[in-house]
């Protein structure tokens, strides 16, 4: 007697979405790509780190947060500017979640408060382009002082990380080889996910932007997996890359929910602002730039 060959699951979007136009769950969709490539490049950046044992002062996680914006704004690519708006976004979301939960604030962990991770990562945006990120800068009531200083501060960090990593560039003939995985996932909701990003060639991007571009070894592995937990990791004893699709159900979700809370959009979003101001406090309300688009991905190009 044959065994009959496992069915695949069949992918289903998250239930939040069943409270969303399809215009806003195609944001949303795009929404969770967009923070996976921010996501990858993150890890990208610890790769080179362990790879090449690169001095790092401060926080590794702090650099590689850096790192990855650099090589973002740096490829000069449209879908990744919108990438990197999306990598603040989720952070002032992220933020307002935890703050809603009452969670405790982890000033001893080993990343920068959620927050933090947002501004820092618009003063890279203004930074590399003034002109390119004004109105989301504005959206958050950037202070224009703070954005005359990220004109320098960018500078500095493409400079010095051009220095680390200008001994390991690879020469026209180097070339490596990425084992990449998509695994499969009998969680239809990760299934989902698995297949946006299959689709759009998350893992390919990175393969694209760092093959021929540093001197890494053959055997890195890029891995997308369901984890138990949403997050993304790097080791350097298995020299494998892990995106798993939990972070990007929690970042559907994060995005839909903004969309539940907001039913009016940016003119509920103002209401609130102008609400805020009354109040006489400085809190910022997460930006809201985006117009709904096709999940899609540009062509990798690292800087």
């Amino acid at each position: 007697m044959t065994t009959a060959p496992a069915r695949a699951v069949e992918p289903a979007p998250p239930e939040l979405y069943d409270e969303l136009t399809e215009e806003q769950a195609t944001e949303a969709d795009q929404f969770a790509l967009n923070n996976a490539i921010a996501t990858v490049f993150h890890e990208a950046g610890h790769m080179l780190v362990s790879e090449f044992s690169l001095p790092v002062l401060g926080k590794e996680e702090d650099a590689v947060d850096g790192l990855a914006v650099l090589l973002l704004l740096e490829a000069e690519d449209e879908d990744f500017n919108s990438a990197v708006e999306d990598w603040a976004n989720i952070w002032f979301l992220s933020a307002g979640a935890k703050e809603d939960q009452a969670d405790d604030i982890a000033f001893w962990d080993s990343h920068g408060l959620d927050e933090q991770r947002a501004y820092a990562t618009v003063c890279l945006m203004v930074g590399k382009d003034k002109e390119r990120f004004q109105d989301f800068a504005q959206s958050i009531d950037y202070p224009e002082y703070r954005a005359e200083e990220c004109l320098g501060e960018y500078q500095s960090q493409l400079q010095s990380w051009e220095k680390v990593l200008k001994p390991h560039e690879a020469s026209k003939s180097d070339k490596t080889a990425f084992t990449i995985t998509y695994a499969p996932t009998k969680n239809p909701q990760l299934a989902y996910f698995r297949e946006i990003i299959k689709t759009a060639g998350v893992m390919e991007m990175v393969a694209a932007a760092f093959s021929g571009s540093y001197k890494l070894k053959d055997g890195i592995k890029l891995t997308a997996t369901e984890c138990g937990v949403a997050n993304a990791f790097w080791s350097a004893d298995d020299r494998e890359m892990t995106l798993c699709y939990e972070d990007l159900l929690n970042s559907a979700e994060l995005d839909a929910q903004w969309y539940i809370d907001n039913p009016d959009g940016e003119e509920q979003q103002a209401e609130d602002e102008d609400a805020v101001e009354a109040e006489d406090t400085d809190e910022a309300s997460p930006p809201r730039q985006r117009q709904p688009i096709v999940p899609q991905a540009g062509t990798s190009r690292s800087g």
